[in-house]
């Protein structure tokens, strides 16, 4: 692991105090693989743990101990805390689906065995509301394209329109990431390197005419001769290079 990415890690852990050594346990365990999930995990842990502690007076290490002791029973601990955030949350259902499963997979890692079949049969929360999307058609981005006043702007939004790259992965390319020294028949590629990629794999997508013209012209201003103006301290006049 690289010394900026471990000196990340242990800031997030400093930033963040943990009442439970299992707890933080899993959470590092996440942090190695991908640190913005480990604090969503965190997010909804604590809420978890706020349950425990106010239910059923204990924190999660004891809690944790109890169930492998079988004086819990699993299920009936993650139906008790689905009526805890139906009592005193007002969640999406994607998110109240979310902080259920989070906490069966930290009963999971802690070797608390959850049948999926039971789990589907005992555990009983609001099932997500799926919504018909529609993606935005030529006409909406056009008008936002000529909505961008700035160069670099519209580059961006141009780049994120013509490839469906993410937003982080449109940020971190590089100019040796480019390939755009195209013809009509090899409009130009680039590499997505596999830091900053869902997958954590390197990939590449292709580049229309459009955005490989665009891109030419953004680099063309960027790197564009400029004047230097100073101002001498003896005589106050301005100079120009």
């Amino acid at each position: 692991m690289l010394k900026s990415q471990v000196s990340e890690q242990n800031k997030f852990f400093k930033t963040n105090i943990y009442n439970s050594e299992s707890l933080m346990k899993f959470i590092k365990g996440v942090s190695l693989r991908n640190k913005n999930t480990a604090k969503q995990y965190y997010s909804r842990l604590t809420v978890f743990e706020k349950f425990v502690n106010t239910d059923y007076e204990i924190n999660i290490d004891k809690l944790i101990q109890k169930l492998t002791n079988k004086e819990y029973d699993p299920y009936d601990i993650l139906s008790d805390f689905c009526v805890f955030l139906q009592n005193n949350y007002n969640l999406s259902s994607l998110s109240f689906r979310d902080k259920i499963v989070t906490v069966k997979t930290f009963f999971e890692y802690n070797d608390i065995e959850i049948s999926p079949r039971k789990f589907k049969l005992k555990v009983r929360f609001p099932k997500a509301v799926l919504r018909h999307k529609e993606a935005i058609d030529k006409e909406d981005i056009i008008k936002i394209l000529n909505g961008c006043s700035d160069l670099r702007l519209k580059t961006y939004v141009m780049l994120l329109a013509s490839t469906g790259l993410r937003s982080t992965e449109a940020i971190s390319i590089k100019l040796k990431d480019l390939d755009i020294d195209s013809n009509y028949s090899h409009p130009g590629k680039v590499i997505i390197r596999g830091e900053f990629t869902k997958t954590k794999v390197d990939r590449y997508v292709f580049l229309t005419r459009e955005i490989n013209q665009q891109i030419k012209t953004w680099i063309n201003y960027k790197y564009r001769k400029r004047r230097i103006c100073w101002k001498d301290k003896e005589t106050g006049e301005n100079i120009t290079e």
